[in-house]
Parts: structure tokens; C-alpha cells; sequence
């Protein structure tokens, strides 16, 4: 009985600490490829991106440099949120998830929409390149 007992308990133990090292490998702060899940700015500073959550979804807030909302869109729900990217040399964001891939939101006159023609830059590389 007591070995099966101290199989059991480390049987246990195993699952517990594979079970941390998952959770810390998302933790705030993590890159998935160019993406982040952190406050990101625009190529020239105009803007930057903040993330926040509402209900099962996650929120992108888009402020101008002097910290006034400019925008804000609900691109996935948050399980499935692998972060944001800014382009090099516009105001296109991408948004990468688990459940859409990864989708442009394209801006004109401070307002962001998907655009599904867009092609992905080289340099913008996903979670699983």
C-alpha cells in the first residue's frame, strides 16, 4: 500500500510542476513571435495599443501619444488572444489568435477595420515560425 501510495504522490508531483512551468511560460511579458501581449507603440509613436478584457473577450484600446483613446475593437476572445503586432511603416495592426490566425486591422482616419486582402509582412513572424 505504500508504494503505491509514493507512486501516486509522485505521479502527482510530475503534473504539478509540468503544470507551473505551463503557467509561467504565459505569463505577461511573453513573445509570440513579433506578438505581444504588452503595451506596444506604433513605428513612429503616434499611437500604441493597450489590452484590456471585458467579459470572455479580450478589448484593444488604441490611444494617441498624448494618451487620449482613439479607438477600440473587440478582435477575440481572450482564452485565444496570442497578442498584437504593429507594421514597420504604417498604422496596420495585426492580431494574432488561436481560434482567427492572425488578421490585419487596417486604419483610416483613426479608425481600424479588418481588411482581408492585406498580405502579411516578411518581417512579422507568428507564434509558430
Amino acid at each position: 500500500m505504500r508504494k503505491i501510495l509514493s507512486v501516486l504522490l509522485s505521479v502527482v508531483a510530475v503534473f504539478v510542476m509540468c503544470s507551473c512551468t505551463l503557467v509561467s511560460a504565459s505569463a505577461p511579458g511573453t513573445e509570440y513571435g513579433s506578438f505581444t501581449i504588452e503595451k506596444t507603440s506604433s513605428y513612429d509613436g503616434k499611437y500604441y495599443a493597450y489590452m484590456t478584457q471585458r467579459d470572455q473577450m479580450i478589448v484593444v484600446n488604441i490611444y494617441s501619444e498624448d494618451d487620449n483613446e482613439v479607438f477600440t475593437f473587440e478582435p477575440c476572445r481572450k482564452s485565444d488572444f496570442w497578442g498584437i503586432c504593429w507594421e514597420n511603416d504604417s498604422y496596420n495592426l495585426w492580431v494574432q489568435s488561436g481560434d482567427i490566425g492572425i488578421i490585419c486591422y487596417t486604419e483610416s482616419d483613426e479608425v481600424w477595420s479588418v481588411d482581408d486582402s492585406a498580405v502579411r509582412p516578411d518581417y512579422i513572424i507568428s507564434k509558430y515560425e
